[in-house]
Parts: structure tokens; C-alpha cells; sequence
């Protein structure tokens, strides 16, 4: 009797196991509509491009004066302001400043920047890198102006020293 039970659940075992295979999970997005979303998207999409759009409307050389005249305000209007190094509290209303103006319109966003790009400080770095995830793509190439500054890394350059030579047979030391 006893071979007959232990066949006889193995069997059972075998059918459930079988059935809850073929159920299907049901599909979890079947009642949402994608069309509201694609709709947002599109709205989205007008509006960055309005904003946009007066910019690339003047002559050439009336584009490039735009670029150039946010980030000259702001050489003219931050660069007193930018604090020296030690002053820990002059950085921390600078950092705080640039945090707001990175709210604010494409206009400000572009002077955050360009005022991060001449502090030059790594102070300036969290900002620099939500500027390269901004929509304004004069925002993305000056915070990508900015970073140039901060590609390799010096401090484990000047802190690694050189290395020892390596043994002469390196394979009876491991």
C-alpha cells in the first residue's frame, strides 16, 4: 500500500503542478489607456518647443549673441561673487543660489552654468551634472564646458604615488 499512496501523490503533484502552469498571469496594463500619455507627451513636446522656437527665429548672428549674452551677464554679475575657497559660508549662499536659479527659467538655468562653469570649485559639481540632464540643449553644452574641467582625477593621481615594480617571476607569488 504503501508504493500505491506514494505514486498516487507524485500523480497529484503532477496535475497541480501541470494546471498552474497553463494559467496565464492576467497582464497588468490591459485598462490603461496610452493614448492620455502619448497626449502629454506631445504637449510636452510643443512646449519645449515654443520655448525654443523665438530663439532660432533671428539671424545667425543674432543666435549666437543670445548664447553669449546670459553667460556675459553673468560674468559681469557673478564674478564678484564667487567666493574663495575657504570661505565656507560665501559657497554655501553661492551653491544655495545656483540651486534656485536651476528652477527657474532657461535663461537663469544657462547663468547657473556659466556661473558653475567660473567657479570651477568641486563645489560645482552636482549642479554642473543636473545641468547635463537638462531640456535646454545651451544649458547640457555649457554644464559639458563646465565638467572639461573635472574629467580626470588629480587627487588619486597625487595620492597614489608610483607603484612598486612587479616581482620577476610573477607566477610564484600567487
Amino acid at each position: 500500500m504503501g508504493p500505491s499512496i506514494v505514486a498516487g501523490a507524485a500523480a497529484l503533484l503532477l496535475v497541480l503542478t501541470w494546471s498552474l502552469r497553463r494559467r496565464t498571469p492576467p497582464a497588468l496594463l490591459r485598462s490603461t489607456d496610452a493614448s492620455a500619455i502619448a497626449a502629454l507627451n506631445r504637449a510636452q513636446i510643443a512646449l519645449s518647443r515654443q520655448d525654443s522656437g523665438p530663439s532660432d527665429a533671428g539671424p545667425a548672428g543674432a543666435g549666437a549673441a543670445s548664447v553669449d549674452a546670459p553667460a556675459s551677464t553673468a560674468a559681469g554679475a557673478g564674478e564678484g561673487s564667487i567666493p574663495p575657497r575657504a570661505d565656507v559660508r560665501q559657497r554655501a549662499q553661492l551653491k544655495a543660489r545656483l540651486e534656485r536659479q536651476l528652477r527657474g527659467d532657461g535663461k537663469q538655468r544657462l547663468q547657473a552654468m556659466g556661473i558653475a562653469r567660473r567657479w570651477g570649485q568641486p563645489d560645482a559639481l552636482p549642479v554642473l551634472r543636473r545641468g547635463l540632464r537638462d531640456v535646454d540643449p545651451r544649458v547640457v553644452e555649457e554644464a559639458a564646458r563646465g565638467l572639461e574641467r573635472f574629467r580626470c582625477c588629480p587627487r588619486a593621481a597625487a595620492t597614489a604615488g608610483p607603484q612598486p615594480p612587479l616581482p620577476r617571476n610573477v607566477s610564484r607569488t600567487r
